[in-house]
């Protein structure tokens, strides 16, 4: 991890602390995003090919935490496993109220990289199911991958809750199972920031991978983190 990195990820966490501060302030709702099945590809499987995402995927149990609008977008990542038959599951409280498929949020789907618009007779939606992160609806160790993008860390920066939602994710975790984030700080920052999840994460194998795109609204200087969880 170069020094460099780590700097510029800070960076872009301090300009993502003070809009989260900006928009509480404003009393403005967590932006939900449609992002695409090539932006999860590139973000959380190093730019594999679509066969071979979904091949690594096959017979496993996927959990996409902070769905946001991605169930009813042709081209995400909910869509693309559902129509391969991965078990691939999206989790948003905001799914209890429902959308309005408006221009609001269609606006929204396009500022966060979405290459379709939401629709609310997508299929599947048995599967998009609406709960709170620290309480998910899934049995002890029967998830084998959790994806959150652009929630953990970015959106939700309290300790307190970020403790609970990762006990919560341990709970459902098959052991080796892991759990993917972007955007995140270098490992030593969050270990810093958050010394009480840290000791919570102590047993987990941390890999880090930097990231940065074109677009720094949607894909900043920041990296992509792995946990594995501990084999019993």
């Amino acid at each position: 991890m170069l020094r460099y990195q780590v700097a510029l990820s800070d960076i872009s966490f301090k300009v993502m602390g003070a809009n989260l501060r900006l928009f509480k302030a404003m009393h403005l709702p967590v932006i939900s995003t449609a992002r695409p099945f090539e932006f999860y590809r590139k973000v959380f499987f190093e730019d594999a090919c679509q066969a071979d995402v979904l091949s690594s995927l096959a017979s496993k149990r996927v959990v996409d935490i902070g769905c946001g609008l991605t169930p009813f977008t042709e081209d995400s990542m909910f869509q693309v496993c559902r129509r391969s038959g991965v078990d691939f599951y999206g989790i948003d409280p905001k799914l209890a109220d429902g959308f309005k498929f408006g221009l609001f949020d269609r606006l929204k789907s396009v500022a966060t990289g979405a290459t379709s618009m939401p629709r609310a007779d997508m299929p599947g939606q048995e599967k998009a199911i609406a709960a709170f992160a620290d309480n998910l609806p899934f049995a002890d160790q029967s998830v084998d991958l959790i994806l959150s993008c652009w929630l953990l860390f970015a959106w939700i920066q309290d300790e307190t809750l970020l403790v609970l939602i990762f006990t919560e994710f341990d709970r459902v975790l098959v052991p080796g199972g892991h759990i993917s984030l972007f955007p995140t700080m270098g490992w030593p920052s969050v270990e810093r920031r958050y010394p009480s999840l840290a000791k919570l994460l102590a047993s987990y194998q941390v890999s880090q991978r930097f990231l940065v795109g074109v677009n720094p609204s949607s894909m900043p200087p920041t990296f992509v983190t792995r946990l594995v969880k501990y084999l019993i």
